[in-house]
């Protein structure tokens, strides 16, 4: 960028700032010797009066005026700025230490993220990975036996549950020995019982009968509850080994086949079927052993690969914790130099507020001459006339001219000093440092900086200058927040994809150590246990013939029922029925037969209910022992296909299972490491490190240089050249108005005798409004005219007294109103329009009719109302040579006659003004008619 325009114009200023400091001392010596030894530039000390000497005093008091206010804004900024610099010098070390701690908060804050998400986020994923193959057994064998289960597990079933079966029916054989005995024997006793009671009941049947009862026809209790029946047939007893005889139960048979199941059973038909479900169960120990080896392999693999994380990352974690310990030692630094900046601060400040306290007192000069200025000022005074106060007033607005020449030059020195240090940093420095220029000039393009080859920030940070990394691309990246990775480009430092590449520490062929062979290790069905099954079925447990025996279990144990309870009822009845006929009951035969009746009852409770409950667990018995045998032979069968079906599906599918669920878990493990550096990437990439706070510190270098220093002093100067404009005019204008205010030592008679003139012609325009008030009577109904009149009346003195059409200088018949010839004084045309008034107001308005009340006296009072002249104040005597002003009676207008002094009575007037010291009055009486 070319800067010499730039250059140019500040040079340009800055010599006129020079010339000014050299050409301005000269004129002020010049000035103040002029006035002071040669009495020139307003140095002597009269004044000509002229017409438009208050004119122009006005001018000069309202141009002043304004640069006086406009000078209090150039000190009162000054002020500000002084109390901003101030304030920023003093906050500017305390906001610089606050970005570097930000820097500093954002280097280790970097450093701990790196940390966790580089190294405690890889401790954890590694820690998942190594747990992981620890437990191959797991994470591999399950999957396998899973795999497996849906076509061996049925096979595992069916064999355990043969085996089940083969030893439930031995069991249920054993068992139907040892019931049928029990059975057999408590039948025997049972059919006693029933003997007994059958004989107890004939019994009272023919006990009664002898007694002459229950013999008649159609008495007998036979008939209604008949004995015959009351019999156990049933027999329980085992079949001899002949085949033939009295027993049914074939317990020899039975025995035979229970005693060759028991040896299949004890042939460890259970343990060996058990081995084979043992063997299936346990594939992920299987696994687990057999991979030992490759598992510590890539548990080693992994280590490394964990290792190298953190060795690559430590050159950037080494940078970070130097970029905290600079920033830490340039923060100390900069607390120092900022504590002895605002030591020193407090001196600047003060002759800061010297140099505008200066301008705060010609400004309070400039007020105080203006209002004292104002306040004695006498239009009829002449200048060696003035009072007190306007002189006052005029000395004041001199020792503001004064104060101004003396410290002019001293703020055009802070004015151009100042102009030419902090306006070219501005414009060449922080300009372009906040619009990116400057960067993008200088130091972003390549082979600008002396002493390095292509791109400065590349060869400075990476001692690469081929790289193209741009102080503005960092700047913009950190404006947006972006991670330190990114926005610095540290790959160029530490590559995160080489550091992350798993292929060079772990291959796939690690993974297919895994891959090993089980199948011939697992074995569904031995050889043994499908002997065994085999043995189980040639026993044929479902040849015994259950025929017979389990037709005497179907039977009634007692022929008339195995419910006694309903022989018992029909019993009751035939009591019921004969209840009270002494010739079926003689004596206490009914008692007997109720008695027989409870008997009864109680039989089939305590002896008929148990044997029954016992013949028919037998029967449940005999019905499972059935059901097993039977499905022995077709189960067995089953089963040993199924076996063999589940060893040849392991035989040929195991190994590939195996393998496939290496390569599932491989994928496993690749997607964690893959996730993780994924995560890592995208974390060091876009998350980790965001920046900001290195834009945040270039933006408050700006404020604090820019806007805390430069702006300040740009300030500072501004307004220092903003009171010195003000200085150099008011030291005109305060010189001028000066001149209006202070008393004069010299004047000339004519100016003497000019504003006696004014004096008296003011006095005389006066009269003619006293005459006509003393001339009013009562108010009158119609004000029109009289207001019209008195608003006349009160503009004469005010035309005389601005003295608009040069009255003073005018003479005798020259002045508005006066006749040329006959002298008839009528200012403004005032007896026409008194005329005229007079013609539109009643008889009882007209001035000059007296009012007179009626008396107490006779003939001589006179009527209310009635118009006399008064002829004895019709004309006012008036010494000679003095103005003469006649009145006509009311109703009779005439004129007025105006007599101008003269010449010797004009030297008459000025010895009395004389005499008078200067007041500027006569004593001339001025007689009015009354």
């Amino acid at each position: 960028m070319d800067y010499s325009d730039l250059f140019l114009g500040f040079g340009v200023c800055f010599v006129l700032g020079l010339l000014f400091l050299l050409i301005f001392p000269i004129v002020a010596c010049c000035f103040c010797c002029c006035r002071t030894c040669c009495g020139k530039c307003g140095g002597k000390m009269y004044q000509k009066q002229t017409g438009n000497m208050e004119c122009k005093m006005i001018t000069f008091t309202v141009i002043l005026a304004v640069i006086t206010l406009v000078l209090s804004g150039g000190f009162a900024c000054g002020f500000f700025v002084n109390a901003r610099q101030s304030s920023e010098i003093e906050n500017m070390g305390s906001n610089t230490q606050n970005s570097l701690d930000d820097i500093l908060i954002f280097v280790n804050n970097t450093v701990d993220e790196i940390l966790f998400v580089a190294l405690n986020q890889s401790s954890w994923i590694f820690e998942v990975i190594e747990y992981d193959l620890s437990n191959v057994g797991e994470t591999v064998g399950l999957p396998v036996r899973e795999a497996l289960r849906p076509y061996v597990g049925s096979a595992i079933d069916a064999i355990l549950g043969m085996v089940a079966t083969i030893e439930a029916t031995r069991d249920g054989l054993d068992d139907m020995n040892s019931l049928v005995s029990d059975l057999d024997a408590n039948y025997t006793d049972f059919i006693e019982s029933i003997a007994d009671l059958k004989q107890d009941i004939e019994d009272l049947y023919a006990n009664c009968a002898g007694a002459g009862g229950c013999s008649a026809a159609g008495q007998d209790p036979q008939n209604t509850a008949d004995t015959t029946n009351i019999v156990a047939s049933r027999n329980f007893t085992d079949l001899p080994s002949s085949g033939t005889g009295p027993g049914y139960y074939p317990r020899t048979v039975v025995t035979a086949k229970s005693n060759g199941l028991t040896s299949v059973v004890n042939n460890d038909l259970e343990s060996s079927a058990e081995a084979g479900r043992q063997d299936f169960e346990e594939i992920p120990e299987l696994v687990q052993n057999e991979t030992d080896s490759a598992v510590g392999d890539l548990v080693n693999s992994f280590d490394d690969f964990n290792g190298e994380i953190e060795d690559g990352l430590d050159p950037m974690i080494e940078n970070l914790d130097s970029m905290s310990s600079v920033g830490s030692s340039l923060g100390d630094t900069i607390s120092e130099y900022s504590e002895t900046a605002t030591d020193y601060d407090q001196y600047r400040s003060l002759f800061v507020l010297f140099l505008y306290f200066i301008a705060l007192v010609v400004f309070i000069l400039n007020i105080l001459g203006i209002i004292f200025g104002l306040i004695g000022y006498d239009r009829y005074a002449t200048p060696t006339k003035r009072s007190m106060l306007s002189n006052i007033g005029g000395l004041l607005l001199m020792a503001s001219a004064g104060l101004c020449f003396i410290f002019a030059a001293l703020l055009m020195v802070f004015t151009s000093f100042p102009f030419l240090i902090a306006g070219p940093l501005t414009k060449i420095v922080c300009g372009p440092i906040v619009s990116g220029e400057l960067f993008e000039n200088t130091v972003d393009l390549p082979d600008t900086i002396p002493g390095t080859s292509g791109y400065y920030v590349g060869s400075t940070l990476f001692d690469n200058g081929n790289v193209s990394v741009t102080f503005t691309g960092i700047l913009d990246n950190c404006g947006d927040n972006k991670a330190a990775y990114s926005a610095f480009q540290l790959m160029h430092i530490v590559n995160i994809s080489d550091i992350l590449d798993m292929d060079s520490y772990i291959s796939d062929g690690q993974f297919d150590d895994m891959k090993v062979n089980i199948s011939d290790q697992v074995e569904i069905m031995s050889s043994e246990t499908a002997d065994n099954l085999a043995n189980a079925r040639d026993v044929n447990a479902a040849s015994i013939p259950w025929s017979d025996f389990e037709n005497e279990l179907t039977s009634d144990l007692i022929d008339i029922g195995e419910d006694l309870n309903d022989f018992a009822d029909d019993l009751q009845s035939y009591i019921d029925a004969n209840s009270g006929s002494s010739s079926v009951f003689p004596g206490s035969y009914e008692n007997d037969f109720t008695t027989m009746v409870s008997t009864i009852r109680s039989f089939q409770t305590s002896t008929v209910e148990p044997m029954v409950s016992d013949r028919d667990y037998v029967e449940y018995v005999l019905n499972a022992v059935q059901s097993n045998s039977s499905k022995i032979n077709l189960a067995v069968n089953n089963t040993i296909a199924a076996g063999d079906a589940a060893d040849t599906y392991i035989t040929n599918n195991l190994d590939s299972v195996v393998a496939s669920e290496v390569e599932n878990f491989q994928s496993t493990m690749i997607g964690y490491i893959n996730q993780f550096v994924d995560y890592i990437t995208d974390m060091i990439y876009n998350e980790v490190g965001k920046c900001r706070p290195v834009k945040n510190l270039l933006d408050n270098l700006i404020n604090t240089v820019c806007r805390g220093v430069l702006d300040p002093i740009n300030g500072w100067w501004f307004c220092n050249g903003w009171c010195v404009f003000c200085f150099i005019l008011n030291i005109i204008f305060s010189v001028k108005l000066a001149k209006f205010f202070r008393r004069m030592h010299d004047e000339d008679e004519s100016d003497a005798l000019e504003v006696q003139q004014r004096r008296n012609a003011a006095s005389e325009m006066q009269k003619p409004a006293s005459i006509i008030r003393n001339n009013q009577v009562s108010p009158s109904p119609d004000d029109f005219a009289k207001d019209e009149l008195q608003e006349e009346l009160h503009r004469v003195p005010n035309m005389l007294f601005d003295d608009p059409e040069g009255l003073k200088k005018k003479k005798g018949s020259d002045l508005p109103g006066v006749a040329s010839t006959s002298n008839e004084y009528d200012p403004d045309g005032l007896v026409d329009k008194r005329s005229q008034a007079e013609e539109t107001m009643t008889e009882d308005e007209l001035p000059g009719v007296v009012t007179t009340e009626v008396g107490g006296g006779g003939g001589g009072q006179e009527q209310a109302g009635e118009v006399k002249p008064d002829a004895e104040n019709t004309e006012a005597k008036i010494p000679e040579g003095e103005t003469t002003v006649t009145t006509e009676p009311p109703g009779t207008p005439g004129p007025a006659v105006y007599n101008p002094p003269t010449l010797s009575e004009e030297g008459q007037v000025m010895e009395n003004v004389n005499n008078n010291n200067g007041e500027g009055e006569s004593n001339v009486n001025n007689d009015t008619t009354q």
